[in-house]
């Protein structure tokens, strides 16, 4: 099977939310990864959405508590707003941090919120399938390949919301990137 070009979903840069500027000079350069792993901010009791409910300012916060771990920067190279927005994070020429022994071989794609809590929408769920397809296509990854962050490592991101639809969503983007055709 060949895969189908899958075009670059709508997201908003680095500067369109506001990133800080960072240095990651010294960080591993991400070569060929393997894997895209699906997270959740699992922030207990949603308290970042609550008061940040725009995505730019949340994404904002994210990436202030990643710096101040002194992770350099977001530790996820995308994540979807509760709205359904794509912002780009962490450049995905780097290692992210999101998931010890994964880092140097995965993308990472992180949801704003708690999916423990609060509902999986259908726009992000759309949206996280054109960005993995996206991932796929540009990286040559299987979308057997995509995992919750629970698959390698002892957690419950990306949210119980997120991870009963992982698998059908993984038959989604198998689907968009490698079509069958039709009889």
């Amino acid at each position: 099977m060949s895969m189908i070009v899958q075009p670059k979903p709508s997201m908003v840069s680095r500067s369109g939310w506001g990133a800080t500027a960072v240095d990651l000079s010294k960080t591993s350069n991400l070569k060929n990864p393997a894997y895209i792993i699906v997270h959740h901010a699992g922030d207990a009791n949603d308290a970042i959405i609550k008061a940040y409910p725009d995505e730019k300012a949340a994404m904002r916060r994210y990436q202030q508590i990643h710096i101040g771990q002194e992770w350099g920067d977001i530790g996820y190279h995308y994540c979807i707003g509760i709205n359904g927005t794509i912002l780009e994070g962490r450049t995905d020429t780097k290692e992210g941090i999101h998931a010890p022994g994964y880092n140097y071989r995965s993308i990472a794609v992180m949801l704003h919120g708690n999916y423990d809590i609060r509902s999986f929408t259908s726009t992000q769920q759309n949206k996280l399938i054109d960005i993995l397809a996206w991932l796929c296509y540009k990286n040559n990854i299987s979308p057997s390949n995509i995992l919750g962050h629970k698959d390698v490592t002892a957690t419950t991101c990306p949210g119980s919301g997120i991870y009963s639809k992982l698998s059908s969503i993984r038959g989604l983007v198998m689907d968009r990137v490698y079509p069958q055709p039709q009889q």
